[in-house]
């Protein structure tokens, strides 16, 4: 080989390293960009993911909390819905007993002969009807009392869920805002 050839082959020699360091230099830098924008989605997301699970956590304990008073509202209205149950209960009773005084009534109008023994047993239960009335009339009253007391509870729980559903509202509105900067991240 000849020194001019030697010459030209390290100068070929040269080129190619200089340009193979200029890939290998372009290469890494774009690996870098990479990794780089790799790393920032990441963080977003994570961020994003953050802030996801904060408005759950909002959204369980808002919940919770509301569930807690609804559920004793429930067992409020079940309470007096037992009262009442207790109440007509009693009214039954009470018809059965004025029903079996009706029916010695009748027995005691039968014999004719012995009106004045008959008219004093009718005075007797015809008082009895009127105690029982008193008291139907007493568990009436508890009864309106109870449904006053139901409707009350109704109402309060009806507000409970109007705040409710205004919180829900409220941290919908707040995960919106707060996931817009989400929509800066690239989408590939």
């Amino acid at each position: 080989m000849t020194p001019e050839e030697r010459d030209e082959a390290e100068q070929v020699a040269n080129r190619f390293m200089d340009l193979h360091e200029d890939l290998m230099f372009i290469f890494k830098h774009n690996m870098v960009r990479s990794t780089s924008r790799i790393n920032s989605i990441i963080r977003y997301a994570m961020v994003g993911m953050v802030v996801m699970m904060l408005a759950m956590l909002a959204l369980v304990a808002t919940f919770t909390t509301r569930m807690d008073s609804i559920t004793s509202y429930m067992v409020e209205m079940a309470d007096d819905m037992q009262r009442m149950r207790e109440d007509f209960d009693n009214v039954n009773a009470i018809m059965r007993s004025m029903e079996q005084s009706v029916v010695a009534m009748d027995g005691y109008v039968a014999p004719m002969p012995s009106i004045f023994s008959s008219v004093d047993a009718m005075s007797v239960n015809m008082s009895r009807m009127r105690e029982y009335l008193g008291s139907v009339e007493g568990d009436m009253d508890r009864i309106q009392v109870r449904m006053v007391s139901l409707g009350g509870a109704l109402q309060a729980m009806d507000q409970k869920m109007i705040d409710m559903s205004g919180a829900i509202g409220g941290i919908g509105r707040d995960v919106n805002i707060m996931s817009r900067p989400m929509s800066i991240l690239p989408n590939n």
